[in-house]
């Protein structure tokens, strides 16, 4: 009984994985950083890159900075999210091993 009662929560707990899934996928984060403009989801996939025309002025180690900024950015911001959703669907959940 109780094997059928653990595959049922792995069940349980894969349909809200799916379902977190979804929904940080469908979650679209815009960061703007001097003028860098990126789109990213909370699933961490960035979607699209917007550099400035005037930026191709300066050097290209600056234009290297202030992308590498923006995407670090974007980055905690998802990260933020994905881990804010986990907790939800995670809650009080105890790991055997981990507790």
């Amino acid at each position: 009984m109780e094997l059928f009662k653990m595959a049922k929560e792995a069940m349980s707990m894969r349909s809200k994985l799916n379902e977190m899934n979804k929904r940080l996928k469908s979650q679209v984060i815009d960061v703007e950083y001097k003028g860098v403009k990126i789109e990213v989801n909370a699933k961490n996939e960035f979607l699209s890159l917007n550099i400035p025309e005037e930026l191709f002025k300066e050097k290209k180690e600056k234009i290297e900075k202030v992308v590498l900024a923006a995407f670090e950015e974007a980055r905690e911001k998802a990260q933020a999210i994905m881990t804010e959703e986990s907790k939800k669907v995670m809650g009080n959940m105890k790991f055997p091993g981990l507790n």
